[in-house]
């Protein structure tokens, strides 16, 4: 693992979990992919880790962070920044300043192309921190998510779609029993529902990797970033789950499945509901439902997650870091050729 502290000042030994999770918690932006946990997850598939931090001279405070991902493929040195960089900072230009630096460093780490997507929103300051940087012509996935605030029973009932609060009503009358499990049972709950589903949906690809879930389970033994699976039980027997991390007083929604039955009992409504109900009870504000596309309309989960009523967060999009404009387009030429 490498470490940069750059314009280090009063920043140092950013060298340990602790370290980097105390100033990740210092971010409004903060999110789990860019938690050391999830360093560490990644370094067991196969991926290096690189920790940068920015911080600023007056102020003594971290204005940039960012964990960046790297493998060397066929010789070549590429990278990832999930949820990064993040970047706080009362003035722009300490921003673009900040950015600069962190290109540097991604330089000198002789990085083919390094593709960014900072959970931050699209305004017109976090545009201008990130003019200097080429957008991506592809992107992984959608720049869009959606937040549901995190209210007592009724005011969520109120908010919801009415088709959604019937399904949800419906769910209740089924006598479900919901739990939050946080140990390596739960990955074999999690994945007895996600086998039926993807046998009925004749899934091509795995949705989630169950090894890599596990993985996930056993690498939080002090709380510092949470995770747990949040089930529904008919008889003792899984029917709906989905897969929740937290950090400080967020909830972040990564996976979901429901066996035929649950389909029946419309138990992914009451997950939600029941979720919800949940985290109100753990302290947490919001929960990010995870991506949806633009079209509001559209079926499926993107149907699923906007009945919630939830708030669209538009993020500020994909990003190529590379010495020459030719690389980031080779770079997205061939994820997209690779995604077809």
């Amino acid at each position: 693992m490498t470490e940069h502290i750059i314009n280090q000042t009063l920043q140092k030994n950013f060298h340990g979990k602790d370290d980097w999770n105390h100033c990740l918690n210092q971010f409004k932006d903060k999110n789990i992919f860019q938690s050391y946990e999830w360093g560490e997850l990644k370094k067991s598939e196969g991926w290096e880790v690189l920790h940068i931090i920015v911080t600023d001279n007056e102020t003594l405070k971290c204005i940039l962070l960012a964990q960046v991902l790297t493998k060397k493929v066929m010789g070549i040195k590429i990278a990832w920044c999930p949820g990064g960089p993040i970047v706080q900072c009362d003035n722009s230009n300490n921003g673009i300043d900040a950015l600069e630096k962190f290109q540097e460093v991604i330089f000198e780490e002789k990085i083919f192309n390094l593709r960014c997507k900072p959970y931050m929103l699209d305004i017109s300051k976090n545009q201008k921190i990130f003019s200097n940087i080429s957008k991506s012509t592809y992107s992984f996935t959608s720049s869009k998510t959606i937040l549901l605030k995190i209210v007592p029973d009724e005011e969520f009932l109120q908010q919801v779609k009415k088709k959604h609060r019937y399904s949800i009503k419906q769910s209740e009358k089924s006598g479900l029993t919901w739990k939050r499990c946080s140990d390596s049972d739960t990955a074999k709950v999690f994945s007895s529902v996600h086998d039926e589903m993807q046998e009925n949906k004749n899934l091509k690809l795995p949705i989630i990797d169950i090894a890599v879930f596990e993985k996930i389970l056993n690498a939080n033994k002090d709380n510092v970033s949470r995770l747990f699976t949040f089930a529904g039980f008919e008889n003792n027997n899984p029917v709906s789950v989905c897969l929740i991390s937290i950090l400080g007083n967020k909830a972040f929604y990564h996976y979901a499945a429901s066996t035929e039955r649950g389909r029946e009992l419309s138990a992914s409504y009451g997950m939600i509901y029941n979720l919800v109900r949940e985290l109100k009870n753990l302290s947490i504000a919001e929960l990010d439902f995870g991506g949806v596309s633009t079209d509001e309309s559209s079926s499926g989960v993107d149907f699923f997650k906007h009945g919630f009523n939830g708030q669209v967060f538009n993020k500020i999009g994909e990003f190529d870091i590379a010495k020459s404009t030719l690389y980031s387009s080779f770079f997205s030429n061939v994820l997209r050729l690779k995604n077809k």
